[in-house]
């Protein structure tokens, strides 16, 4: 692991915290009938699903399992940005559940029924994303 993929966590974690700050209580036209921000209390996880203190509890593990997943198979692993990316959005998101009690989501697309999310929550998507690509790129694509 080198020092930019703990640069990489640390500008999504402050990115997510500042634009939140920035959005408390904002409603804003970006796109008219297409794209806002639209400031929202988030209680549950993922779109908006579950919610209570378990989902603190499940967020924990969930950064837990990653950070134990990377210190056992270090020598394993060849791209280690994916992870990074994912962290810094889990640990983005989880500041909030714990500070807030909620997360707050503003991004608020208008082509189609969707909850409301944040960069933490794109940078989770795109770190999945990321990391499916590695693992069937080492696994099944031959150089």
């Amino acid at each position: 692991m080198k020092i930019k993929h703990y640069l990489v966590g640390i500008v999504i974690i402050v990115l997510d915290q500042i634009t939140k700050m920035l959005l408390i209580d904002k409603y804003i036209t970006l796109i008219p009938n297409i794209l806002n921000f639209t400031y929202t209390k988030n209680y549950g996880m993922a779109f908006g699903m579950g919610s209570g203190k378990i989902i603190v509890f499940i967020n924990i593990i969930f950064i837990l399992a990653i950070i134990l997943y990377l210190i056992i198979n270090r020598k394993k692993i060849h791209e280690f940005m994916p992870y990074f990316i994912i962290l810094g959005g889990a640990i983005g998101n989880l500041f909030d559940r714990i500070f807030r009690g909620y997360v707050i989501d503003y991004i608020d697309v208008n082509l189609f029924n969707f909850p409301n999310f944040n960069i933490a929550d794109i940078c989770i998507t795109i770190g999945i994303i990321y990391l499916i690509y590695t693992i069937v790129k080492e696994k099944y694509i031959k150089k």
